[in-house]
């Protein structure tokens, strides 16, 4: 018996195994909430977000995260920081928005201009409404 028809069969395991697993999963809308002031918890929701996006696929996952709170301290530090600079951005280049409470810019005395690379469209009133706001209109909610 040679290499190949030893092989073969684990291939076809494998090939299935993968069609099976992106045939699993429907399309996906889900808002992330971020409310915390602590780096590495924030460093492992994103990578939560692109291990969620890339079992998905980008073209059947829609990902919003919901910053308020302490959390904006990290994209005010991210404006002078490169390595918080490329994190956000890798999660921009697969489609993740970010949407940021202008309630708590206000309560740090900051402008969405202090902040990383962040527009006026990605700036709502609340964070907590617009949590509830995503989840009627069909995204499921994820807090890590």
């Amino acid at each position: 018996m040679n290499t190949l028809t030893k092989v073969l069969p684990f291939l076809f395991l494998l090939l299935s195994a993968s069609v099976f697993s992106a045939e699993a999963y429907q399309d996906q809308k889900v808002v992330y909430h971020i409310n915390y002031d602590d780096p590495t918890r924030i460093s492992a929701t994103f990578s939560n977000i692109a291990n969620h996006i890339n079992q998905l696929g980008e073209d059947h996952i829609t990902v919003k995260a919901v910053i308020h709170g302490p959390a904006i301290k990290y994209f005010i530090e991210a404006s002078h920081d490169d390595a918080k600079q490329i994190a956000l951005d890798s999660l921009r280049l697969n489609n993740v928005q970010f949407i940021i409470c202008r309630n708590s810019l206000e309560g740090f005395h900051v402008t969405r201009e202090d902040l990383y690379e962040v527009e006026a469209d990605d700036v709502v009133q609340a964070g907590l409404p617009e949590i509830v706001h995503l989840q009627q209109q069909g995204y499921f909610y994820v807090r890590p």
